[in-house]
C-alpha cells in the first residue's frame, strides 16, 4: 500500500531542483508578507478579524501556485518542458475554479470531521483529485469534484493511509525544525521565512502523491474502456 509513497519520494528527488526553481520565487513574496503580518499581529497582540488575514492571503494565493505546480508535475512526468511563466498562467487561468473546489471540498470535509473523523477522511480522499481535473482537463468545480469522487473508488483507503503517513512525516519535520529554531534562538523573521519556504517545497510531495493517484485513475479508466 505504501508503494505510492516510495514512488512519490523518487519523483520528488528526481525533480527537486525544478520544483524549487518554480515554488521558491512564486511563493516567496507572499510568504514574506504573510510572515510579516503574523509577526506584527503577535507583537501588537491584535484581536478580531485581522488575525485571520495571513491565512486569508495564503488561502487566496494557494490556487495560483498549486495550479502551476500541477502543470509542472504533469509536464515533468510526460518528459515535456515547462517555464515558470507558463505554470503561472495556468494557475491564474484556473484560479477561480480551483478556489471554488477548495472552498466546497473544505466545507464538506470539515462537516465530515465534525460528524465523525472517518467520514471526513473519506470525503477528503474522494475529493483529492478534483484540482487535477480543473487544471489538466479544464473541468468546472462541480464536474471536477464529481469526477474525483468516481475516480477514487477502489483507492480510497490507500489514499487515506498514504496521506496520513506523508502528513505525519511533514508535520514531524516542521516540529523538529521549530524545536531547533527555538533552541538556537532562530525564531526571527528571516528564519521563519526560510523555514516556510523549505516547508512549502517539501509539501509539494502531497501534490505529487495525488498526481500519482490521478494518473492511476486515468489508466484504470482507459483500461475499463478498452474492455468494453
Amino acid at each position: 500500500m505504501l508503494t505510492r509513497l516510495f514512488e512519490t519520494w523518487a519523483f520528488f528527488k528526481a525533480f527537486l531542483f525544478d520544483i524549487a526553481r518554480f515554488l521558491v520565487p512564486v511563493t516567496l513574496p507572499v510568504i514574506l508578507i504573510e510572515t510579516y503580518l503574523s509577526f506584527r499581529i503577535m507583537e501588537a497582540n491584535s484581536q478580531g478579524v485581522i488575525n485571520i488575514l495571513p491565512f486569508a492571503i495564503s488561502f487566496l494565493y494557494r490556487p495560483v501556485y498549486t495550479g502551476g505546480l500541477i502543470w509542472l508535475i504533469s509536464q515533468s512526468a510526460a518528459g515535456q518542458g515547462w517555464t515558470t511563466a507558463e505554470c503561472m498562467i495556468k494557475g491564474l487561468r484556473f484560479w477561480k475554479n480551483l478556489l471554488f473546489v477548495y472552498v466546497i471540498s473544505s466545507v464538506i470535509i470539515f462537516a465530515g470531521l465534525l460528524a465523525f473523523v472517518l467520514p471526513g477522511l473519506i470525503f477528503f480522499a474522494r475529493l483529492s483529485l478534483a484540482e487535477f481535473g480543473v487544471v489538466l482537463e479544464g473541468m468546472g468545480p462541480k464536474e471536477a469534484l464529481a469526477r474525483s469522487n468516481e475516480r477514487v473508488r477502489g483507492m480510497t483507503l490507500e489514499i487515506i493511509v498514504c496521506t496520513l503517513v506523508l502528513s505525519f512525516l511533514l508535520i514531524s519535520l516542521d516540529i523538529i525544525s521549530g524545536y531547533f529554531m527555538g533552541k538556537y534562538s532562530l525564531n526571527g523573521y528571516l528564519s521563519s521565512v526560510i523555514a516556510s519556504v523549505v516547508f512549502m517545497v517539501l509539501s509539494s510531495t502531497v501534490t505529487i502523491l495525488f498526481y500519482r493517484f490521478y494518473d492511476l485513475a486515468l489508466k484504470k479508466g482507459e483500461g475499463a474502456e478498452g474492455q468494453d
